[in-house]
């Protein structure tokens, strides 16, 4: 690695070269030292640091390096010019160091003009941060004024309920506590003894009503005890009725078959008696062989037999519809009286 900081000790403690040949040594070691610097910059900036730091880093490089070619101006102004006519190096290296001098001003007043411009960006920066602090400070203030109208609002209410309350204390300041507690005690012993006056009063009252509420459940128990007895004894009278009225049905179903043909037997012979009779003619009054029934004691005979078979039948019936409403009846009043 080229130490330049070596390479300048060097050259200006070398005392065998003139002052002129030595500063120029010096410069051009300087610049190659500032190119080097600058190139390392660069490189450290794509390296991957802060945009910040490297932004802040390069402005102050950027003002170090218009500071350094300030001082040319009066190389390419002065010195220069002098040089070219003293060493007389010809027309076309006269020239071409004369453009690589004014590049180098030009590139300095550039950098110059950047710079200033840059100086008031910078002024105005700091303008704008001051009136930020400053917008900042009002805001601040602006919620202070507001958090304090809020609390004085706040007070004025906080200030009427104190008034309130001072005046509640001084009214009951105001009073005789002492007749206040003397009416309490008053008012509690006048309720105590009403109360057991009261009492007294209804104590008898209240026996009576627990005495005629007792004995009134008894009565409702052996009332609900008979009542579930006649239920039980409906319930058995009722399985009783229902056998029976079964078996009137049944008795009904079979006799009346039997009614029915001893009622057609008893007409065919009453039929048959009154065909004889009439077959007979003059003799139908005569006794019938074997029998010594006459033709009209015989249709007499036989129609005494249909009709009473005719109101045995009606008598089973009546006795079969008595018994079914009966029962109908009987139930409807049960059912009628129970609760």
């Amino acid at each position: 690695m080229h130490d330049h900081r070596r390479e300048i000790a060097d050259a200006l403690a070398d005392s065998g070269r003139a002052d002129r040949e030595t500063a120029l040594h010096v410069l051009g070691s300087a610049a190659r030292w500032a190119a080097h610097a600058l190139g390392r910059l660069n490189s450290a900036s794509d390296g991957g640091s802060s945009d910040d730091t490297d932004g802040a880093e390069a402005l102050e490089t950027l003002f170090a390096l218009d500071d350094a070619l300030a001082d040319t101006r009066d190389l390419a102004a002065k010195a220069l010019p002098e040089l070219l006519a003293e060493a007389r190096p010809g027309e076309s290296v006269a020239q071409g160091t004369r453009d690589v001098m004014n590049e180098l001003t030009a590139v300095t007043e550039r950098v110059a003009s950047q710079r200033a411009a840059l100086e008031t960006l910078v002024e105005r920066e700091e303008e704008l941060r001051h009136r930020l602090a400053e917008h900042e400070k009002l805001r601040q203030e602006a919620d202070e004024l507001r958090r304090l109208e809020r609390l004085a609002e706040e007070l004025d209410g906080l200030q009427a309920q104190r008034e309130v309350v001072d005046a509640r204390l001084r009214e009951l300041r105001g009073r005789d506590l002492g007749a206040a507690d003397r009416e309490l005690r008053t008012g509690a012993d006048a309720l105590l003894r009403l109360t057991e006056e009261q009492l007294a009063v209804l104590e008898p009252r209240t026996r009576q009503s627990l005495e005629q509420a007792s004995a009134a459940q008894k009565v409702l128990a052996a009332t609900e005890d008979e009542l579930s007895e006649v239920s039980h004894q409906l319930t058995a009278d009722e399985d009783r009725l229902e056998r029976i009225q079964e078996e009137l049905v049944r008795i009904q179903e079979e006799q009346g078959k039997v009614f029915v043909s001893l009622t057609r037997y008893a007409q065919a012979d009453r039929e048959l008696a009154q065909a004889l009779r009439e077959a007979a003619g003059t003799d139908s009054r005569g006794a019938v062989p074997g029998r010594g029934l006459t033709l009209e004691e015989v249709e007499a005979l036989t129609r005494t037999v249909e009709e009473r078979l005719v109101d045995a039948d009606r008598a089973l019936s009546s006795v079969l519809t008595h018994r079914q409403g009966s029962q109908e009846d009987g139930g409807t009043k049960v059912t009628g009286a129970q609760p």
